[in-house]
């Protein structure tokens, strides 16, 4: 991997992820971020709903904890409306909460192909208004959002730069870029080029395995299972917790509960879920939920070659959850703080004089700033009190607001 210049002067990198669960991967993309010149890395994190739709392995405190114990200094939450969203969402809170924190240099992401040169092109390419329609026209074909801009930008561009849009981790990385122009940003970015098992993959490579073939090891196994893949810090707090019966999460434990809350929906309010469009996906969601027996069999009726599977388990779950619309469409009102250590109180010294959000580890306190934030922090509460029903040793409600922060050394 090449040095970048602007890692030289560095002080703090930022990095996004969703640690579901935590990894050697991970741990490398730390290490070869600090080892580039990063003095202070802040993870911002997925809460207890994540990006493909439905919940984490493991509740957020466990996730951040094991992001410090294994290299980040500073986690920060991702609010739900931005980690259970598109690519474009995802990205474009993430970024927003990195500016916000107005000390942040760097972006570290990892990349399929390693050159941020060719991922910049791809960005400047799908921020093209040329390519905006051109992707509208390909949409009334009924392929995917994602397919229809990957061969609008092989039309306008080339092969080579469409490729990159193959890829998930180069897309996020695409997504990064992209928002870092929108929103005005003065963050370098650095990328690691993604090695190993490749995302979703089903099997491991030397020591290091996927998310997906992790997840589906805790579900069947449990955690020693996934002890070679996993840095010992991280194993260690997965034990405790699961001990403590903090995870993993029982992936089909809110199923019935999550069909039961769609059959008492009235119709009209399918056509309010965030992300629902105006293609007729409402009135296909409606229907299946009056003929599915299970929540899978739902997913699987309400799928098609335009609707894709990661986009139908979003609208459902955010049904569950109750998730409004209009928070979609607001930028991050807080900045809310899960785990930090040394560093990360360093971290938080500085943005106490250039954060432009406020910040703080206490929901209560930032529920009570404003109107909005109260919106927001009463969405993350609701979220992990449902959240809480299939853990192991179910929490009662309120956990989001007691939940003490973690402070490593």
């Amino acid at each position: 991997m090449e040095r970048s210049d602007c890692m030289e002067k560095m002080v703090a990198a930022g990095i996004v992820a969703e640690y579901n669960p935590f990894h050697n991967g991970h741990a490398y993309q730390i290490e070869t971020t600090r080892a580039a010149g990063a003095t202070h890395i802040v993870a911002v994190l997925s809460g207890n709903f994540v990006q493909r739709g439905g919940p984490a392995c493991a509740p957020k405190s466990v996730r951040a904890n094991a992001a410090i114990a294994c290299g980040a200094d500073l986690v920060l939450e991702l609010p739900l409306p931005y980690a259970m969203a598109t690519a474009e969402r995802f990205a474009a809170g993430a970024v927003g909460l990195l500016g916000a924190l107005g000390c942040v240099d760097v972006i570290s992401f990892g990349s399929e192909c390693g050159d941020l040169a060719l991922l910049a092109k791809a960005a400047e390419a799908i921020c093209s208004p040329y390519c905006s329609d051109y992707t509208k026209n390909l949409l009334e074909s009924g392929v995917t959002y994602a397919r229809a801009r990957q061969k609008a930008v092989e039309q306008l561009y080339g092969q080579q730069i469409a490729e990159v849009l193959s890829s998930p981790n180069n897309t996020l990385a695409v997504e990064y870029l992209r928002q870092i122009a929108l929103q005005k940003l003065r963050i370098a970015p650095f990328t690691v080029t993604r090695g190993g098992a490749r995302h979703d993959s089903g099997k491991a490579d030397g020591k290091t395995a996927s998310a997906a073939l992790l997840r589906n090891l805790l579900d069947l196994e449990g955690i020693e299972s996934i002890a070679p893949y996993v840095p010992a810090p991280a194993l260690q707090i997965y034990r405790a917790a699961a001990a403590a019966g903090r995870m993993p999460f029982d992936s089909h434990s809110l199923n019935t509960a999550v069909l039961a809350h769609l059959r008492m929906m009235e119709k009209d309010a399918f056509s309010r879920l965030p992300d629902i469009s105006s293609e007729g996906l409402d009135n296909r969601l409606h229907d299946a939920v009056r003929s599915s027996v299970s929540l899978d069999d739902l997913l699987a009726r309400t799928k098609t070659k335009r609707y894709t599977l990661a986009r139908i388990r979003r609208l459902v779950w955010h049904a569950f959850l109750g998730t409004d619309a209009a928070l979609m469409r607001l930028p991050p009102p807080y900045i809310r703080v899960l785990a930090f250590n040394r560093r990360g109180m360093e971290l938080l010294s500085a943005a106490d004089q250039t954060a432009s959000l406020p910040i703080s580890h206490s929901l209560a306190k930032l529920e009570a700033h404003d109107d909005v934030c109260a919106r927001f922090a009463q969405l993350e509460a609701r979220a992990a009190d449902l959240y809480a029903l299939g853990l192991p040793g179910v929490l009662p409600c309120g956990s989001d607001y007691t939940q003490k922060i973690s402070v490593h050394g």
